[in-house]
């Protein structure tokens, strides 16, 4: 029976194991590393993300406390981390990143409420004679998810890609839930705009969530 990442942790603390640490990075390093590459858009960059996630869980894990899952925790280092690395670069290149959010400016502890996703951003593939239109769609996801701001992308990632819920995601990136619920929002709706086209023509459905 697998233990709990909870568990792991607690054994990894009490016995300094390394074969426990090392499931841990089995369980989360593909995770870590996809959801880095989605709001990052560059393979490099999100390996760096993924070593340096496992390098500050393993320097900081004495001080994890389980008010949160690890999930959440490990999720907020490398959400840091890819903050961190958007950052870096916009101060290389000067160019400041425009919100697609018109209440960026404004309180967004009250946005509207949105039941709309794009179900192929979640969904795992069904069936090989489908790989083809499915791994197209997936580019054009994660080219469109790049024309994002960072802040709504992270959130549709870790929303719509990996199921984590509205208050996990408050805890990870460092906001509130009806923040969390805006960005989701805005960045559904400028993601629907981007991708609609595309769709339209491939025949390709939204679903409601």
């Amino acid at each position: 029976m697998d233990l709990s990442d909870e568990s792991i942790v607690e054994e990894f603390r009490q016995t300094g194991d390394s074969i426990k640490f090392k499931s841990l990075v089995r369980r989360y390093q593909n995770r870590i590393y996809n959801a880095a590459f989605r709001i990052l858009g560059s393979q490099d960059e999100a390996e760096e993300v993924t070593q340096d996630t496992f390098l500050k869980v393993h320097q900081g894990i004495a001080g994890f406390r389980k008010e949160a899952s690890f999930a959440s925790w490990i999720f907020r280092i490398a959400h840091n981390l890819c903050v961190d690395t958007v950052r870096t670069k916009q101060r290389r290149t000067g160019v400041k990143v425009v919100s697609f959010d018109p209440q960026s400016t404004q309180n967004e502890d009250e946005p509207p409420d949105s039941s709309i996703s794009l179900s192929q951003i979640a969904d795992p593939l069904p069936s090989p004679a489908q790989k083809v239109d499915l791994e197209e769609q997936q580019i054009m996801i994660e080219k469109s998810l790049m024309e994002l701001p960072e802040s709504q992308r992270a959130v549709v990632v870790l929303h719509d890609i990996e199921g984590f819920q509205y208050q996990e995601i408050a805890d990870i990136v460092g906001t509130s839930v009806g923040t969390v619920r805006s960005r989701l929002h805005y960045g559904r709706l400028k993601l629907r705009e981007i991708l609609a086209p595309y769709f339209d023509n491939q025949g390709v459905q939204t679903a409601s969530r």
